[in-house]
C-alpha cells in the first residue's frame, strides 16, 4: 500500500509469529448470526501470524496456498494464476534490495468464481471483481497490510456464497503487491477485451485497521457509480466510512491517484475501482501516508504492523473498522441489481 514514497525511516526487521490460533478463528466457518467483522477478524490472525514476503518463495507459496484452502472450505473452486516477474525498476522501496532486484521471481495470484444464477461462468452478464493482496513486506507481521483486506475480502465470500446473485463475481488474492503492484498487473494483463468491456467495478481492500479514519475512494479517472452508491448505503446505515478531504492539492476529495495500490491496473483499463483504506488524510503530508495523529503514526511497512501492537495503541479499532467495511460491500454486493 502506497508505494510511490520512500519511507520516513526503514525499520528493523522483525518476523514475530504467533504460535497458536484459538479454533473459534479457524477459517471457513460463518455462525449463524456473526457479527459483521468477526469472520474477517480470524481470517487476519491466522494471514499476520505467516510470513509472507515474495522474495522467500517458500513463504511465498505457503501464503497463497492457505488462502486457497480457505477459499475451498467456503465452498469455491479457487484456481492459481501463476506468474514469473523481476522487481519493476521503478520500484524504490526500502525492501528492495539490490540482491532482490537481480534476481526473478515466482508467485501467483489466488481466483474463485462465483457465476451469475442460473449460468455458467463468463455468460451475457456484468462482472465485479473483489480484491486484495496476500504479500507482505519483511517487517511486522502484515497485519493491516494486508491481512486486513485479505479478511474482508474472505468474510465477504463466506457471506456470498449461498447468494443467488445476477452477475458474475471474482475475488482475487493477488501476489506481489509489495513488489510494485505486480500481480494485479498480471491478472488485467490477462483479461481480454470482452472480460473488461463487461467488468462493472473492481471492489479493492488494503490495509484497513490501523488508521484513524475508514476511507472510501474512487480512482483518478473519476467518480463512479459504485462508490456513489456505497456513500448512499454509508448514509443510510450510519457507517463512519468517509472520502479524504482533499486537503492537499495534488490529491482532489474522494480520490486515490494511481500507484498506491491493486486498482491501479484496473483503473488504466478504465474499469470502474471503489477502493477501501484506513489512514488520515488530514495528518501529516496531508497525502494519507500518516496513519495517525498519535504515535507511533504510521503502522504499514514497520516493525508496529502486529494485530497486538495495533490492538495496544488502539484496542478497538481493528475490529470496529472490520465490521464496518465488511458490512457495507456484503450490503452493496448482495442487493446489487446491475
Amino acid at each position: 500500500m502506497k508505494h510511490p514514497r520512500w519511507p520516513r525511516h526503514v525499520p528493523t526487521v522483525v518476523l514475530i509469529i504467533l504460535a497458536l490460533i484459538a479454533p473459534a478463528a479457524l477459517a471457513g466457518a460463518l455462525p449463524p448470526d456473526a457479527e459483521f467483522g468477526t469472520v474477517a477478524y480470524g481470517y487476519v490472525k491466522q494471514l499476520s501470524a505467516m510470513p509472507r514476503f515474495f522474495a522467500n518463495v517458500d513463504d511465498s507459496q505457503a501464503a497463497a496456498d492457505a488462502v486457497e484452502e480457505w477459499l475451498e472450505d467456503l465452498g469455491y473452486k479457487p484456481t492459481l494464476q501463476p506468474f514469473v516477474f523481476n522487481v519493476p525498476a521503478s520500484q524504490t522501496r526500502w525492501w528492495l534490495t539490490e540482491d532482490i532486484r537481480a534476481q526473478k521471481y515466482a508467485s501467483k495470484n489466488v481466483v474463485a468464481l462465483k457465476p451469475a444464477a442460473g449460468q455458467k461462468w463468463g455468460a451475457d452478464v456484468p462482472l465485479v471483481i473483489v480484491g486484495a493482496h496476500y504479500d507482505a513486506v519483511p517487517a511486522g507481521q502484515g497485519a493491516d497490510d494486508n491481512a486486513s483486506g485479505m479478511g474482508v475480502l474472505l468474510e465477504t465470500a463466506a457471506r456470498l456464497v449461498e447468494e443467488d446473485l445476477p452477475y458474475d463475481l471474482a475475488f482475487v488474492a493477488f501476489g506481489a503487491e509489495e513488489a510494485g503492484l505486480v500481480g494485479s498487473d498480471y491478472f488485467v494483463k490477462q483479461m481480454t477485451r470482452r472480460e473488461i468491456n463487461r467488468t462493472i467495478v473492481m471492489i479493492n481492500f488494503d490495509s484497513l485497521i490501523a488508521g484513524d479514519f475508514r476511507y472510501i475512494h474512487a480512482g483518478s479517472n473519476g467518480a463512479t457509480w459504485a462508490r456513489d452508491s456505497m456513500l448512499g448505503i454509508i448514509d443510510e446505515l450510519g457507517l463512519d466510512i468517509i472520502v479524504q478531504p482533499g486537503l492537499n492539492k495534488k490529491y482532489p476529495s474522494g480520490f486515490s491517484p494511481n500507484g498506491f495500490s491493486d486498482y491501479t491496473a484496473f483503473n488504466k483499463a478504465r474499469i470502474p475501482i471503489v477502493a477501501f483504506e484506513s489512514t488520515n488524510w488530514s495528518a501529516g503530508d496531508l497525502d494519507g501516508y500518516q496513519q495517525t495523529v498519535d504515535p507511533p503514526y504510521e503502522f504499514w511497512h514497520t516493525a508496529n504492523d502486529t494485530l497486538a501492537t495495533i490492538e495496544t495503541y488502539h484496542p478497538a479499532r481493528p475490529r470496529d473498522h472490520l465490521q464496518a467495511y465488511s458490512r457495507l460491500v456484503y450490503e452493496f454486493l448482495a442487493n446489487l441489481e446491475p
